[in-house]
Parts: C-alpha cells; structure tokens; sequence
C-alpha cells in the first residue's frame, strides 16, 4: 500500500513539476484580474477616486488625494501587469508595499481576519517578485527575443 501510495505521490509530483508555470499563470491572471477590478471605478469616475481620497483621509494618510492615485496606480496598473506578465517583478514589489501600507494605516486596529485580505496580496505580490512571471507571459517572450 505504501508503495502504491509513494509511485502515485511521485507521479502526481512530477506532472505539477513539469506545469508550475501554469500555475503561476493562474495565479497572476486571478490576483491582477482581481487588483483591475476593485480598482477600475476609481480610474474611470473622478468621483469615486474623491471618496477614495475622503476614505484616505479618515484613516489619517497624508495628502490623501496624492495617495488614493498613487495607489489606484499601483493596483491597477500592477494588475494589469501582472495579467500581462510584464515587468512582473517590480509590479509584485509595488503591489506588496501598497498592501503593507494598506494593513498599516488601515487594518492595523482591526482584529486580524480583517487585514487577511491585504496580507494575502503582500504574499502574493512577494512570492512573484521572488519567482517572477513564468513561461506564459510578456516577460519571458521579451527575454527569449533579447
């Protein structure tokens, strides 16, 4: 039974290996589709970046204007990145430290479910910085053509 069980796990093992680039697909199309979309009412209302700022302000960010933009940037345009798989590495860091900050000035009096959210998306953001976009993406075209 043992046996049985180990030629199964190393089979199972084996045939993820030889796919872990779709599984990095799956994860940046997921995350960025998701960033793209919380975010793409306040790139296209003015107004609904205005509540974002007010929101900004009630937890005390500086110039909260400045801040709701440069963060609707950094989700947006992060998101679309990482759909795309392009400049992957640096969209992750951007992502990362928009959610830390996030969890920092927002979710850091709430109890800890609350901040799960943003702290899954700092996971997220770190883990494709350090493994990048894999083979489906704008990245790895762009080094195979260099």
């Amino acid at each position: 039974m043992s046996n049985a069980f180990s030629r199964t796990h190393n089979a199972i093992e084996a045939w993820c290996a030889k796919r872990s680039d779709l599984g990095l697909l799956i994860l940046r199309v997921v995350v960025g589709g998701h960033l793209m979309y919380m975010t793409q009412d306040n790139v296209f209302s003015w107004g609904r970046m205005l509540e974002f700022r007010d929101f900004m302000a009630q937890f005390g960010f500086p110039f909260p204007l400045f801040c709701a933009v440069l963060s609707v940037i950094g989700q947006f345009g992060g998101g679309l990145a990482l759909v795309a798989g392009l400049f992957t590495r640096f969209a992750g860091l951007v992502i990362a430290f928009n959610f830390v900050v996030a969890i920092w000035m927002v979710d850091s009096n709430q109890p800890y479910p609350a901040a799960f959210a943003a702290l899954a998306l700092v996971a997220t953001g770190l883990c494709l910085m350090f493994t990048g976009a894999g083979r489906y993406s704008l990245d790895h075209a762009w080094r195979r053509a260099a």
